[in-house]
């Protein structure tokens, strides 16, 4: 069992990454941070709600099937509980293996808003 000095340790790390993983977010172009029914932290790219957070530790990205699909299988992402037909993926954040992945789907994610956006 943990002790109180190191959920404390854990709790700070998550708490930086998260972080990291916001400014990540909020330097791509046209971003929006908004309120959802998923999450009060949702972040859009024109009408399409691409990230959110739920606590310091979980976040949920939307991602093309074929992105889901190498997630997935190359386990840098879990099943998301409730949206899988749509494309979500939902990542823990707890190490900076972790963070640094999360960003990369991110980015995967982002970069299909923009080309859906620039085809209509």
């Amino acid at each position: 069992m943990l002790d109180k000095e190191e959920i404390i340790t854990i709790n700070d790390v998550a708490l930086n990454l998260q972080e990291e993983i916001r400014s990540f977010i909020r330097s791509l172009p046209s971003v929006e941070l908004r309120h959802d029914p998923m999450s009060d932290e949702a972040y859009f790219y024109g009408l399409r709600n691409f990230a959110h957070f739920h606590g310091p530790r979980h976040i949920d990205i939307r991602v093309s099937k074929t992105q889901q699909e190498e997630a997935l299988r190359t386990h840098i992402a879990l099943y998301h509980q409730y949206a899988p037909q749509a494309g979500w993926v939902s990542c823990v954040i707890e190490t900076v293996e972790q963070a640094e992945n999360t960003k990369k789907l991110i980015r995967q994610a982002y970069d299909t808003c923009v080309s859906l956006k620039n085809s209509i």
